[in-house]
Parts: C-alpha cells; structure tokens; sequence
C-alpha cells in the first residue's frame, strides 16, 4: 500500500510525497506517530495525542481491510527529517482516505 502526504522539510517547506507505507508507531516519550516507509534515512514523525493516534490507527486498519492501494493524509502536515531528529510541532489529527 502506498500513502500520500504533505511533508515540511527541515527548512518548513511543504512538498507533497507517495511512498510506500509499511507500518504506524506511537512513540510515547515525545507523542507522535512515526510512519515507516522505504525510505530508511528519514522519519515521518506526526505529533499527536494517543487517543488521535488510535483513531488513526483504526482508520489505516479499515483501509487495509477494504484492500486500498492507497491512503491519504489529507490537510496533515508530516515531519520529515534525519532519522532520530526532533521537531517541535503542534498535535495533529488525521482523516485518512483511502483509495
């Protein structure tokens, strides 16, 4: 499955990136959801509350169910930088859709 999503570079820049998704994690320790992809150098980092993660959570399991080739972030904006780099952004919620 592929996702689609708006990503801000180290310098705030917003492009647009499809990967391919292999997996969610909630990272406790600085409240954010982590997107595993293809690419190993870098960390797609969403901060959010738990509760919005498992919302999350549930949406990508309902598009998996329903076989999606691939779901979309929509107005969320992800962080993408150097593995293991922290960013300071507001919580997010997401609204995936699934295509």
């Amino acid at each position: 499955m592929y996702i689609a999503m708006q990503c801000a570079d180290s310098n705030g820049m917003l492009n647009t990136e499809i990967c391919t998704f292999y997996g969610i994690r909630y990272e406790s320790r600085y409240r954010a959801a982590i997107l595993s992809t293809e690419h190993l150098n870098h960390d797609y980092v969403i901060p959010m509350a738990v509760e919005d993660y498992e919302d999350a959570a549930k949406q990508i399991m309902k598009a998996m169910a329903a076989k999606a080739q691939m779901i979309s972030l929509g107005e969320t904006i992800v962080s993408r930088g150097r593995k293991g780099e922290a960013r300071q952004v507001q919580p997010q919620k997401i609204t995936i859709k699934a295509f």
